[in-house]
């Protein structure tokens, strides 16, 4: 179970974390599920294709877009969301 304090900043305005490895990324997106955001696509956010997996992955949620989606991609530089990649692995850590 995700803590209420990442599930409240997931639930925040525009964010990425950057996923090295598929266990991270499986943690990024069981947090997201924790938080009831979705994929853009409107799937739940435990489902992504492994085969899909390329390293680094960008999970990405824009409030502008779609106020409670998320989305992934190979680069964040277009993104213009808070980088909150280490303060997320951190609070995982001290939970």
């Amino acid at each position: 179970m995700t803590s209420k304090k990442i599930i409240e900043q997931l639930q925040q305005l525009d964010w990425y974390v950057e996923c090295k490895t598929e266990h991270e990324l499986a943690l990024v997106l069981n947090a997201c599920l924790d938080a009831d955001l979705i994929w853009f696509s409107g799937r739940k956010a435990s489902k992504f294709a492994p085969d899909l997996f390329i390293s680094p992955i960008f999970i990405v949620k824009q409030h502008h877009l779609f106020k409670r989606r998320i989305g992934y991609t190979s680069c964040a530089s277009f993104c213009k969301c808070e980088d909150i990649t280490d303060w997320f692995f951190n609070e995982l850590r001290n939970e």
